[in-house]
């Protein structure tokens, strides 16, 4: 397909296609294309949305250069970690980071394709329903249809690999993908850090406790589960007068970086006005979204934990993978010592890569 060729308005008037159409296509700025790419389009297509009805998700494909191997490249979709609720945050608007930059051109050198979803509502209409991840499953698995789609060279063999958000994500996927997409070849799942247990997350963080550092996580959180409750949860109970702009600021303008820079030496009475209901509430509706499910997967999973992460609260990382294997999965935990919350990609690549390779076989 050729640069620029729209397919449909990338709206939900078009949403009435099949799960992993193509809509809109078009070759990605060089500001925004991976080091080592061939081709790089972004691209709109259908999936299905946090409630189950169609939608239109935007995301990226990078090939690798030369001749693809026999049943063509093997393809990561790639599932990005939390950079904000706003449209203009979407990688495939707004670039990357350097982190997940070194680490995608790592999988291009090594030979594979990558499929990157925005997520829902993220750069196309809707709010983003930040940590659904059904939402987030089906967008990062029918990037994979549609980018095969946009470049024939992709094989149907694929591999998912995502961090933070992304690796709640690829969990969601992982569970998903057999009844979802049983026509693509499904070889794994890679999720570094993924955020579970939220509970006992909550417990230990204790993130509305009044004098505790105020948690910017809690405001894409807000907007998340508004997102996916529209007529039953109200954010504006959650939050204080300031609270309020940075939530208005999160939906509309302001990237997670901006957002944590607004509430650094905030305390948590700063921005939230939570009773012990309110808190109860939104621990239901995130066990209901966002916690990994604990079901048998069809294909093995390596999960990555960092010792120093102070994001993610890594016993919980223990606990989910020990109840994923207590169910019956292939699964390796790998755990990096001393490493944080954004050296965990870097100090686990090399495993990770190896791992990949095995399973690509």
């Amino acid at each position: 397909m050729s640069a620029g060729l729209l397919l449909g308005s990338a709206s939900t008037a078009d949403a009435h296609l099949k799960p992993g159409k193509v809509v809109k296509i078009e070759q990605l700025p060089d500001s925004l294309t991976l080091p080592g790419s061939a081709r790089a389009h972004r691209l709109h297509y259908t999936s299905t949305g946090y409630d189950g009805r169609p939608t239109i998700v935007s995301g990226t494909v990078f090939v690798p250069p030369g001749m693809a191997p026999h049943g063509g490249w093997p393809v990561l979709s790639w599932a990005h970690g939390t950079v904000g609720i706003a449209d203009g945050c979407a990688n495939s608007f707004a670039g990357r980071s350097q982190r997940d930059i070194d680490y995608l051109t790592s999988w291009l050198a090594a030979g594979y394709a990558i499929v990157a979803s925005d997520y829902e509502g993220f750069g196309t209409p809707g709010i983003h329903p930040y940590l659904n991840g059904r939402s987030e499953a089906y967008g990062l698995i029918d990037v994979v249809r549609a980018a095969r789609q946009v470049d024939r060279s992709l094989g149907r063999k694929w591999i998912a690999s995502g961090q933070s958000q992304g690796a709640q994500a690829v969990l969601f996927a992982g569970d998903l993908q057999r009844k979802y997409a049983p026509e693509l070849d499904y070889r794994g799942t890679i999720s570094t850090a993924p955020i579970s247990q939220w509970r006992m997350t909550f417990n230990a963080v204790r993130p509305f406790t009044p004098d505790t550092a105020a948690n910017p996580f809690i405001v894409l959180i807000l907007g998340g589960l508004k997102a996916s409750h529209p007529k039953s949860f109200d954010p504006g109970r959650y939050l204080t007068a300031f609270g309020k702009e940075l939530y208005q600021k999160a939906l509309s303008t302001d990237c997670y970086t901006s957002i944590a820079t607004l509430a650094a030496g905030k305390k948590s009475q700063d921005l939230y006005s939570v009773d012990d209901a309110e808190a109860e509430e939104m621990l239901r509706l995130l066990e209901k979204d966002a916690e990994i499910p604990v079901r048998e997967h069809e294909q093995p999973i390596f999960l990555a934990q960092g010792t120093a992460d102070t994001v993610v609260f890594a016993p919980a990382t223990t606990v989910t993978a020990e109840q994923l294997r207590a169910v019956g999965n292939d699964l390796r935990l790998a755990i990096y010592p001393g490493a944080d919350h954004n050296a965990l990609m870097g100090a686990a690549k090399a495993d990770i890569l190896a791992w990949a390779a095995e399973r690509m076989r």
